[in-house]
């Protein structure tokens, strides 16, 4: 069957118009970050080598993903369809990017989703039962959990858009307002408020700390890393271009949802580390806790505000996996629909519309990725699987190797999200400079110059900046994991130029299939 003729694209592969509205794709975005996982997850992960400065780190994190609203705002202005990043750089750069982008985008989707049962049922599950009960849980609960969080989301997913949709918007908004409310309690209360924790030249009692990393500012580089995995979902709207009511309820989808969640989650870790407390010896024992986040929860909120912020990480993290493992179907989709891809991604449900074949690759993948690189991890840290399996989910042991995967995974997970970001900076550049743009007035100039260029450049230099020091010096296992993200983006360009060459006609359509603007003019 050849998918590449455009009136089957019209029909059988294109997905149903008006299923999701504004907010819900606000919701999508929201769900898609996940703040309450991050809350229980990449605030201790980014204080493990932020430490003090870890509120510092997800602010200026939250910037520099604004500086991504800009760029991603002005290419959803030309470009709406399930393709979402893929479809915008093939409008901007031309095919090979846009193919390079297309696989990458999927992949660090699948690897954050093969994080989350990881960490939530390796560690945190773990770490909440014995701060409750005393309870110490086998070290394999984390394995079937993988049918709690990957596989059901993926069903969800299949069934349709719309069901999704309801249950993502009403989780996601309450998530985002208990978080807050929290979060200012545990302000409230604490007794070590400064604002000096965004200051990275006030803590020299840290440097000796700091120094095991490079320095302040290499510890702030690295917290970083954390910080910005914490938005590896955003831009999950993107993909609901064919979708939306509307193409510009991504534009607005974009904005408001990142400007949402970065506020609160910068929120979220001033809480945490001031509500434990900001001495040197304080910091050292909220590294060497699991569940940091919800012992900070009980102590000003009480047991009913664990319990309700822990029940409300898990909602989370599966709201993730429902959004994540979505838009890296619908990507896998678009990818099959031109063509690209074999032709079993570009097939779609005939009872419920939706990429189903796309939405099983995703969950297999993910749950495969879980399991083998945990064990890996384990057997280079001298952990067996053996150990992995049935030793006690509390040994040291078996939670660092837990920790390391999870780090692992998410690392990848951004490494994937710099590249994908940097060709879509370049791309607006790119895109505006071959439009050759006219301008009527000197500040339409400066403004056109600022959004198009200054902007674009400036979060490019901040995410090579974040590449850097996650090389220099050598950390594991997250230098590990930026070298096979490395092999990794090797295949995606070789697998591009080899397309261009071997298939020039389906290139010269990549992305380009669907395109709801061009549609509505």
């Amino acid at each position: 069957m050849d998918i590449a003729n455009k009136e089957k694209i019209d029909g059988l592969y294109k997905l149903k118009r008006g299923e999701v509205s504004t907010w819900g794709a606000i919701a999508e975005e929201i769900a898609a970050m996940a703040p309450a996982c991050d809350s229980i997850a990449f605030v201790v992960s980014s204080a493990a080598f932020a430490l003090i400065l870890t509120p510092l780190a997800f602010i200026v994190a939250t910037l520099t993903m604004f500086l991504e609203v800009n760029t991603l705002y002005h290419l959803s202005k030309r470009h709406a369809s399930a393709g979402g990043y893929y479809g915008y750089i093939a409008n901007a750069y031309g095919p090979v990017p846009a193919v390079t982008a297309g696989l990458m985008y999927p992949m660090y989707q699948i690897v954050s989703t093969a994080a989350i049962p990881v960490f939530v049922a390796g560690v945190f599950l773990p770490g909440v039962v014995k701060y409750f009960t005393g309870y110490a849980m086998p070290a394999w609960i984390w394995i079937p959990f993988i049918l709690i969080v990957i596989i059901v989301p993926i069903v969800i997913a299949i069934v349709g858009i719309r069901p999704q949709m309801k249950y993502i918007k009403y989780a996601s908004f309450f998530e985002l307002i208990f978080l807050v409310v929290l979060s200012a309690i545990e302000i409230i209360r604490a007794p070590d408020n400064t604002l000096n924790v965004f200051n990275p030249f006030a803590w020299p009692q840290f440097n000796l700390m700091f120094n095991e990393h490079g320095g302040v500012f290499a510890g702030l580089g690295l917290g970083m890393v954390f910080g910005l995995t914490s938005f590896i979902g955003y831009g999950g709207s993107a993909p609901l271009g064919e979708e939306v009511n509307h193409p510009r309820a991504i534009t607005r989808s974009l904005s408001v949802g990142l400007l949402m969640v970065g506020l609160v989650l910068t929120e979220v870790a001033y809480a945490q580390i001031v509500g434990w407390g900001t001495s040197v010896p304080l910091i050292k024992s909220f590294l060497n806790q699991s569940i940091p986040g919800v012992i900070v929860a009980v102590i000003y909120t009480g047991v009913i505000g664990g319990v309700m912020f822990t029940l409300i990480a898990f909602n989370s993290a599966f709201s993730d996996a429902v959004a994540m493992q979505a838009n890296a179907g619908r990507v896998y989709f678009a990818m099959g629909r031109d063509g690209i891809l074999p032709e079993f991604f570009g097939r779609i449900n005939k009872k419920y519309a939706t990429p189903s074949n796309a939405l099983w690759f995703v969950a297999i993948m993910s749950s495969i990725i879980s399991i083998a690189v945990t064990f890996i991890i384990g057997m280079a840290s001298n952990v067996s699987i053996n150990d992995l399996i049935f030793d006690r989910a509390t040994n040291p042991a078996v939670v660092q190797t837990l920790e390391n995967s999870f780090d692992f995974l998410t690392t990848m997970a951004l490494g994937g999200l710099i590249i994908t970001h940097i060709l879509l900076n370049t791309s607006v550049m790119t895109l505006f400079r071959r439009l050759k743009e006219r301008h009527t007035s000197i500040t339409d100039f400066v403004v056109h110059g600022i959004s198009h260029y200054v902007f674009p450049i400036i979060a490019t230099i901040i995410f090579a900046f974040v590449l850097y020091e996650s090389v220099v010096p050598p950390v594991f296992p997250i230098t590990e994991a930026l070298i096979v993200i490395a092999l990794y983006t090797s295949f995606s360009i070789y697998y591009a130029l080899r397309m261009k060459y071997k298939k020039p006609e389906l290139m010269a359509r990549a992305g380009k299939s669907v395109n709801l603007v061009d549609e509505e003019h």
